[in-house]
């Protein structure tokens, strides 16, 4: 385990959780933040350091969630609803542990968005290789969410006076509906979503400011964001972002439910540069996690992310200062 003091990226390899464990076949990419830096030491020519992450507190969990749909977790049928399962999709057969283990996975990478959000905010920039479980209401699970690591870790620097205003930037395929719902009475936290206006969820919440862009509009997806985000800080400044920067938008996703967007991977690269750059040349503290994703190519996008991030905080490439 390579980790140090002196880096703003956070990961664990305890992130690539063994979902036949636990009885489950999902095409998740939960290696994304493995080869994320197996690439950047790559261009590099030595391993990147990082720092791991302490799992969660329920106290912190409590910030956010019911204490009804704490205890509920304790109960299969709990977690069959969040990943939308019914009991026979189960894998019994190969499965050495119980589902409702798998709280202990939620926790590490939700401890790791927090992790990262103090570090922008003593660093400037920062980024967790996994979490963005954006879809999990205060009262439920919801889209495989269980917990809301990005509001969990707003509510926490909150609660520390580490930051007062905060922006959520996402821009993952799906709405982010659970942390639009968390903080829709919450003047102090703005919520961002550009996402697939015909993609799920079926039933979109109302955010501070929504771009739905249709599969026709594609096109216009660099633009809209830009435009949209130009609006979201024209009407609000922030102490810190929450850059929610799923790839599930990339061409290469294999989730059928991603067909309507499908962009490239040059777009979502200018996407995600425009976005770190933004913020950076404003001094305003940003905290990346990775969201959604789905199958072997998806990591790409978040190279080019992290990478981004790496150069904007002072890391040098083939040479080039940055």
């Amino acid at each position: 385990m390579e980790s140090s003091s002196n880096t703003n990226l956070v990961f664990s390899p305890a992130y690539n959780t063994d979902l036949p464990a636990y009885g489950l076949d999902k095409p998740f990419a939960l290696d994304r933040g493995q080869l994320v830096l197996a690439k950047l030491g790559q261009d590099l020519g030595r391993k990147l350091h990082y720092l791991t992450p302490e799992p969660l507190t329920m106290g912190q969990v409590r910030t956010v969630h019911s204490e009804k749909y704490l205890q509920s977790l304790g109960d299969v049928a709990t977690w069959l609803a969040v990943f939308e399962l019914k009991e026979n999709d189960l894998k019994k057969a190969g499965a050495t542990k119980p589902i409702t283990q798998m709280i202990d996975d939620f926790l590490l990478k939700a401890g790791g968005t927090l992790l990262a959000a103090r570090l922008a905010v003593k660093h400037g920039l920062a980024a967790n290789l996994g979490g963005g479980y954006h879809h999990a209401f205060p009262d439920r699970g919801h889209g495989f969410c269980v917990i809301n690591d990005i509001a969990i870790a707003i509510r926490c620097l909150r609660q520390e006076n580490l930051v007062g205003k905060v922006m959520i930037v996402d821009v993952d395929f799906h709405q982010g509906d659970g942390t639009a719902v968390t903080f829709a009475d919450d003047a102090e936290v703005f919520t961002l979503s550009v996402h697939s206006q015909e993609g799920w969820p079926d039933e979109k919440q109302k955010s501070s400011l929504d771009v739905g862009i249709l599969e026709s509009e594609k096109d216009q997806y660099l633009s809209r964001t830009r435009a949209a985000l130009k609006q979201a800080l024209g009407a609000f400044t922030p102490d810190l972002v929450i850059f929610v920067a799923g790839s599930d938008a990339y061409e290469k996703d294999i989730l059928p439910g991603t067909r309507y967007l499908r962009l490239p991977l040059a777009v979502l690269k200018e996407r995600d540069e425009f976005i770190i750059d933004t913020f950076a040349d404003r001094k305003i503290p940003l905290a990346m996690v990775f969201a959604g994703g789905y199958g072997p190519d998806v990591w790409e996008v978040h190279y080019n992310a992290v990478k981004q991030l790496l150069v904007r905080s002072g890391i040098t490439f083939d040479g080039v200062p940055a």
